[in-house]
């Protein structure tokens, strides 16, 4: 069972690596269109058009490729004051209630998008007006794929803490 999960926990970690790499790409990109659009204002007195647009729409995609990464990372952030006060047990069982929590607020998010992004999809729902219209129904999927990668990676960490706290519960050292 442990190979199993170190496995999986390699597998998603590429994954959340690729995620990384393509919303950082698509990060800068943005930073580029951004400047251009602001030159362009500054300058010549002509914004590119679609500037906002494509940003809002860019941001929802971009934070759902990001944060599986930074949570199989261990770069969330989170308050010590509690946290550094308590022994390596205490820690494990904090960080497995989280992940519960984590697991029942992503599954939330995702039962309350499932009919969204499905009626963008039948309905062809587009954002934005004028100079460009894009399609929903991309945000809507990242946004689904990107909870329920988290819900795999916090399942693995529940799994993760609650193996290390029955080692040191049951006398034997924890791995």
């Amino acid at each position: 069972m442990v190979k199993f999960a170190k496995f999986v926990q390699r597998i998603l970690g590429r994954i959340f690596t690729v995620f990384q790499g393509v919303s950082s790409a698509w990060l800068f990109i943005l930073m580029v269109l951004i400047s251009i659009d602001v030159i362009g204002r500054v300058l010549f007195n002509t914004p590119f058009k679609g500037t906002p647009e494509l940003v809002s729409f860019s941001i929802i995609i971009i934070a759902f490729l990001e944060v599986p990464y930074v949570f199989w990372a261990g770069g969330l952030v989170r308050s010590t004051v509690l946290y550094d006060k308590v022994g390596p047990t205490g820690k494990d069982i904090i960080d497995l209630i989280a992940a519960v929590i984590g697991i029942v607020v992503f599954s939330m998010l995702i039962k309350s998008s499932l009919n969204d992004f499905i009626k963008a999809i039948r309905v062809r729902e587009f954002e934005g007006e004028g100079a460009l219209r894009i399609a929903t129904s991309p945000a809507r999927a990242f946004l689904i794929l990107g909870s329920g990668f988290m819900i795999l990676q916090m399942i693995l960490n529940v799994c993760k803490k609650a193996f290390s706290i029955y080692k040191r519960v049951s006398g034997r050292t924890a791995a």
